[in-house]
C-alpha cells in the first residue's frame, strides 16, 4: 500500500507538470516521479503516445531515466 506523503508527493508533482511545457522543465525529483508515470502508462497502453505533447514527454523520459541516478 503506498502511504499517504507518496501520493501526495505524486499528485504534487502532476498539477506542476500540468503547468510546464515539456516534462524536462520540472525540477528533477518531480521530472523523475512523472517520467516513471508516463512511461509505465505508455508501456501498458501504446495509443497514449499518439498525443504529441505527449509523445515527447515519453521520449524525453525514455532519454532521461536511462541516465544513471546519483543520490
Amino acid at each position: 500500500m503506498i502511504d499517504e506523503r507518496t501520493l501526495e508527493k505524486i499528485a504534487g508533482c502532476w498539477v506542476k507538470y500540468r503547468k510546464v511545457l515539456h516534462v524536462g522543465d520540472l525540477e528533477e525529483c518531480c521530472r523523475h516521479v512523472i517520467c516513471t508515470f508516463l512511461l509505465k502508462i505508455a508501456e501498458d497502453d501504446s495509443t497514449f503516445i499518439d498525443d504529441m505533447e505527449l509523445g515527447e514527454d515519453v521520449s524525453y523520459c525514455r532519454k532521461f531515466e536511462r541516465v544513471p541516478r546519483v543520490l
